[in-house]
């Protein structure tokens, strides 16, 4: 599903897109980590899009699911690394 003109222009409001155009969205750094606390809370994917001012319906269940596995994936293998994991190893 591409993102119409309006559906960029809302998600470039959005504090925590850093860019977006028809085929792609970047997310920032700090919504990869917040997404990443909430998920190991319990929280799921949608929730916590929705809860940090995306609309879901606009941005995709297919688009939520893809960053969800991506950052994940990213998190198992070590290169998503929460602000928490790092006190917990530095402590």
């Amino acid at each position: 599903m591409r993102l119409i003109k309006e559906a960029i222009t809302e998600l470039e409001r959005n504090p925590y897109v850093l860019r977006s155009g028809p085929d792609r969205i970047t997310y920032s750094r700090e919504f990869k980590h917040l997404f990443m606390c909430e998920y190991l809370a319990g929280k799921k994917p949608t929730e916590i899009f929705r809860a940090a001012g995306f609309d879901p319906r606009m941005i995709g269940a297919k688009r939520i699911e893809r960053a969800s596995a991506r950052w994940r994936k990213e998190y198992e293998a070590g290169t998503l690394v929460l602000e928490s994991d790092t006190l917990k190893k530095n402590a």
